[in-house]
């Protein structure tokens, strides 16, 4: 009898344990679903937040469905001419609302025309699309021609990122202007009868004149320049007269006259994308300078941290000059010579970024004479132009020459009038130039039309 009742009451603990789990699943599996649902409902939420976000930095960014610009240009770009010319695209004030950023830098090929490199940067989905176009302008073109030519060429290079959107295509008409000649022959090549040389004659005036003073300029000279990728040559002979009048007390006038002829030359081997070698030649006949006579030959070794070919966006260089120079003294110099020959050398490292982040000039140079260590001079300029943060820009440019090698300067005082009308050169051990700016741009990130009423 016991045992049945044990039996009985061990089968009904075992259904109540059987309820018990049986609940207990239920109720894991209830919570279980409850948090799975609401987890993706979380996922899809934030999925959805996510996406309304970037849409609406894309709204932001790409208004009225065009892509935005940012131009990076110098101060001879024409930037308004370019803004009217592409009015598909949004044109903000800062690279860090574009879509694409636009450098354009130029290099002059002698007097036979300029290059424009035009570096075009991809941005925000863009990122990571880069390519870059060049621009050849010759040097009779007018600057109407000009910036038709390199607006053109960034019209070109957009398609590179207008192409992926159909509202760009339909906006987009292409034509290829082909020149009657047969482009598919061979062996067709173009005789240069000037081998590559330019030639330009220059010269002028400058008359200013009021009733007690007046002053009269005069320059003219030659140019001729050879520029390949193995060879850049120049020989340019120049002319200046400078005349001063002034009417001061008792009717009396002081009339002051300056000259400054001279030549300038270069002949520059390339060797390879990084070494290259060359000679400098100088003469000059200075009043100023008190050079009767001046002569200077300079033989040169340079090399280039990075190739030449893209020395329009980086250049790194340090280039090495052994001096020669002759000079014929107008006066006796503060060393009583009234001519003498010297031997020195120079050192030159000079450094040039163009990025998106602005641009870094900078130069310094080092020159020293053997006859005498202690007559040197250091030479040092920088320019930075940096884009610190949105909307905010830095410029600073300094120049400092430390200066101990004036060896030309004459003997004996100065009068007042040839300090005051700077008829001569004075002793000096430094020489500081300097200036710092910065701008801060904020309200509407879109630039402002162009507008030439009044």
């Amino acid at each position: 009898m016991f045992v049945i009742e044990f039996q009985q009451r061990l089968i009904i603990n075992f259904m109540k344990l059987r309820i018990i789990k049986r609940k207990q699943i239920s109720l894991f599996i209830l919570i279980f679903a409850l948090s799975t649902i609401n987890s993706l409902s979380n996922d899809t939420i934030k999925q959805n937040n996510d996406t309304i976000k970037q849409n609406n930095i894309k709204k932001d960014r790409i208004f009225n469905g065009k892509i935005s610009i940012f131009l990076d240009l110098e101060y001879w770009a024409d930037d308004n001419y370019i803004r009217q010319e592409i009015p598909v695209v949004n044109f903000v004030r800062d690279k860090e609302n574009a879509d694409l950023h636009i450098i354009m830098t130029r290099h002059n090929a002698g007097q036979a025309g300029t290059n424009y490199i035009i570096s075009f940067i991809g941005r925000q989905e863009y990122s990571g699309i880069n390519h870059e176009l060049k621009y050849w302008s010759s040097a009779n073109q007018t600057q109407h021609e000009i910036r038709k030519g390199y607006t053109r060429m960034i019209k070109i290079g957009l398609i590179h990122y207008m192409a992926d959107n159909e509202d760009f295509l339909e906006k987009i008409s292409i034509q290829y202007l082909v020149d009657s000649l047969d482009l598919t022959d061979e062996g067709i090549e173009e005789i240069d009868p000037w081998r590559s040389w330019v030639f330009e004659v220059y010269g002028g005036g400058y008359l200013d004149a009021e009733q007690t003073r007046n002053s009269l300029h005069i320059r003219y000279g030659f140019y001729a320049d050879k520029i390949t990728e193995d060879w850049k040559i120049r020989a340019r002979p120049y002319f200046n007269y400078n005349e001063k009048s002034y009417e001061i007390e008792d009717s009396t006038t002081i009339t002051t006259t300056s000259r400054r002829d001279g030549f300038e030359g270069y002949l520059i081997k390339s060797l390879t994308d990084h070494w290259s070698y060359g000679v400098f030649t100088e003469m000059l006949s200075s009043t100023y300078h008190n050079m009767d006579f001046q002569l200077e030959i300079s033989p040169a070794l340079e090399y280039s941290l990075f190739p030449y070919s893209e020395a329009t966006r980086r250049s790194i260089a340090i280039a090495y000059k052994l001096d020669y120079s002759y000079n014929d003294y107008i006066q006796r110099t503060i060393f009583d010579e009234s001519e003498e020959f010297l031997w020195g050398h120079s050192l030159v490292l000079s450094a040039d970024f163009q990025q998106p982040w602005g641009s870094i000039r900078a130069r310094m140079t080092g020159k020293q004479h053997f006859h005498d260590f202690s007559s040197n001079r250091l030479e040092m300029y920088t320019q930075l132009n940096l884009r610190l943060f949105k909307g905010f820009a830095l410029t600073v440019a300094v120049e400092f020459d430390y200066i101990n090698d004036l060896v030309e300067i004459p003997m004996g005082e100065m009068s007042t009038e040839e300090i005051l009308l700077e008829q001569r050169r004075r002793s000096t051990n430094y020489q500081l130039d300097g200036h710092i700016g910065f701008t801060y741009t904020f309200g509407s990130k879109f630039s402002a039309a162009y507008n030439p009423r009044l």
